[in-house]
């Protein structure tokens, strides 16, 4: 395997695949204790301020992003192909983020 191909835009996509979903579990670990009133170190990420929103917004659209990628790649597509559609997914992303922050505060 050459180095490009090691450390290229698949690495990349798989290691936030892995971190968004551990993140997104440990989140939802810190609501459910939250929800039954244990205190803990992250409680400003459930304040009525849109926090826990943007988290979960910041989390949830890459990793589901990411997933239809994968889904793409099982059905074939091409290395070449899945590279366009990883960095294609992220810019959308991004702009689904900065639409859903700018609609929240009115920016």
């Amino acid at each position: 395997m050459d180095k490009e191909r090691a450390y290229g835009t698949g690495m990349w996509a798989w290691l936030l695949q892995r971190i968004t979903g551990f993140l997104l579990v440990f989140y939802l670990f810190l609501h459910i204790g939250w929800a039954h009133g244990i205190s803990t170190p992250f409680n400003f990420l459930f304040v009525p301020t849109g926090t826990a929103f943007f988290v979960l917004l910041l989390l949830a659209v890459p990793h589901a992003l990411n997933g239809f990628r994968v889904f793409a790649l099982d059905l074939g597509i091409r290395e070449k192909a899945q590279k366009i559609l990883f960095w294609a997914l992220m810019l959308f992303g991004a702009i689904v983020i900065i639409l859903a922050y700018r609609s929240r505060y009115g920016l």
